[in-house]
């Protein structure tokens, strides 16, 4: 999922409803991805934008993250790692607070994106470090659906459920309040070649 830039076409559900639809674009960098998450989400509060974007490392970890969400009113969110002050920066609007950078952590998008990459067995659990505290991936028993065989992850805290396939996150849940939200992939579009006038 990060060898290639690609963008992968989410469907949203919630209560089984449709629910909005998602783009996430992964672009590979010179060291590390770039990925941004665009989501409309129409649950039923306010309608929602969303913004997530993600900068990692050569090995996989967060070195900058953002957050935007557009309801009734803007909130924006970042997370910057500066190896060089030894801080993680963590800003909320105009608020800001810098931690000791003491270890290589994740975002969610990031550690999102790493799934693929893990070695873990069926019931083996996997510790991150995330800003401000931590995050587990427990590798469930292998899933087939349609007669394609789907690995399968629990993350908490949030208790999200993940299903890969060929690598690709094809289905996440997550249960909010007495219902299940979804997002269910529908398509990948590959970047488009540019041509060049001579």
């Amino acid at each position: 999922m990060t060898e290639r830039a690609a963008t992968y076409l989410y469907r949203y559900f919630f209560a089984g409803e449709p629910a909005g639809e998602g783009r996430l674009e992964v672009r590979p960098q010179e060291e590390g991805v770039k990925a941004t998450l665009l989501a409309e989400v129409n649950l039923p509060l306010p309608r929602t934008r969303q913004r997530w974007q993600t900068e990692t490392d050569a090995e996989g970890y967060s070195r900058y993250f953002a957050e935007r969400v557009e309801a009734r009113e803007a909130r924006v969110f970042t997370v910057e790692r500066l190896e060089d002050e030894g801080v993680v920066l963590v800003t909320q609007g105009k608020e800001s607070l810098a931690l000791p950078y003491l270890t290589p952590y994740h975002d969610p998008l990031s550690l999102l994106l790493c799934l693929p990459q893990l070695e873990l067995a069926p019931g083996e659990v996997m510790r991150f470090a995330m800003p401000g505290g931590r995050a587990y991936v427990e590798r469930l028993s292998d899933l087939e659906v349609a007669g394609r065989v789907r690995r399968h992850y629990r993350l908490r805290p949030g208790l999200t459920l993940v299903q890969l396939e060929e690598g690709l996150p094809v289905r996440l849940a997550q249960q909010v309040g007495d219902h299940v939200f979804e997002a269910v992939l529908e398509g990948v579009e590959e970047p488009r070649r540019r041509r060049r006038w001579v």
